[in-house]
């Protein structure tokens, strides 16, 4: 092989790994760039229910700093978290019937990629009539202004049938509305009944635009009450004896003073209005989400699971 011929062939091979360079950069330019993520989890179970710790790193192990993780099994949602110097960490007083795995399922961030990862969990055995809270989804993303809805789910265990009532808590009360559609729901059987949650954010509502005045209506409100005043004024002033105009213009007088009283009122709300609302700030949000029962009447049970809210 000549020479000539030897430098075209590197030349070729040069050019095309240049190629192959630039279509990779341009697949993560347009997959935003987002770095992918590995996801452990570990379980410790106690009595009835269990801590879960949910580690997500990138492939060279450096934490993720932003997202959520939901903590998923074949009945629903258990809650989530959000992820904190690559940790989430979600307790749970009591695991549903029947569980026998939970899936720690990472949302992705703004520049880390969603991944997931199973772990084996078992429910304590059958013990006194109870009910399970799950939720799905568990974890929420809106812009201010807009909504969203989350099925929860309650499942009778071991003859429940008593009436569960539903609330929420933790969010903030001015701007983020918690509405239940039943607020409460009652099991008469061994199936699960359902309600839905729909979480409303309150977005910015602006300034007030200042009303458009005529002169011709600015003048008319100041000049009727000065007409009225000075009629008044007139009759009060005219020695006729008659108690009729004596009595129209003290009336005349005090239609006056209520005209500009109101006048100056309204002038000085069109002029400074109050100011707008900005609505939810964007940030993340934990939202407590409860289940109360009275048992038979005789005792009380309840069981909460925590819902994360992103505003963006």
């Amino acid at each position: 092989m000549s020479l000539e011929l030897l430098r075209q062939g590197i030349g070729s091979r040069a050019a095309k790994a240049a190629g192959l360079v630039l279509a990779v950069c341009l697949a993560a330019a347009i997959a935003g760039a987002q770095v992918a993520t590995r996801t452990h989890l570990s379980v410790a179970q106690v009595g009835q229910g269990a801590t879960f710790t949910a580690k997500v790193a990138d492939v060279a192990g450096n934490p993720a700093s932003n997202g959520s993780v939901s903590f998923v099994t074949a009945k629903g949602s258990l809650g989530s978290a959000f992820v904190e110097n690559g940790v989430a960490t979600l307790t749970v007083e009591k695991l549903p019937q029947g569980t026998g795995s939970v899936t720690a399922s990472y949302s992705g961030g703004e520049s880390y990629g969603a991944s997931a990862t199973t772990a084996a969990a078992t429910a304590a055995a059958a013990g006194l009539p109870d009910f399970a809270l799950t939720a799905t989804p568990s974890s929420v993303s809106v812009t201010p202004g807009e909504f969203a809805n989350i099925t929860v789910t309650v499942t009778p265990e071991n003859g429940f049938t008593d009436m569960v009532t539903l609330s929420c808590s933790g969010q903030p009360t001015t701007t983020v509305k918690c509405v239940f559609s039943p607020t409460t729901l009652t099991p008469l059987t061994a199936a699960a009944v359902t309600s839905t949650l729909q979480i409303q954010t309150q977005g910015p509502s602006g300034t007030s635009a200042k009303a458009e005045r005529s002169p011709s209506t600015v003048a008319f409100a100041f000049v009727l009450p000065g007409v009225l005043a000075l009629a008044g004024l007139g009759a009060l002033r005219k020695g006729s004896g008659i108690g009729v105009l004596r009595v129209l213009g003290l009336v005349a007088l005090l239609g006056a003073g209520l005209g500009l009283g109101a006048c100056s009122e309204r002038y000085g709300y069109l002029n400074h209005p109050p100011s707008g609302n900005p609505g939810v700030v964007a940030g993340t949000y934990t939202i407590t989400l409860s289940g109360y029962a009275s048992i038979n009447g005789t005792s009380v049970t309840g069981h909460s699971l925590n819902l994360t809210l992103t505003v963006k």
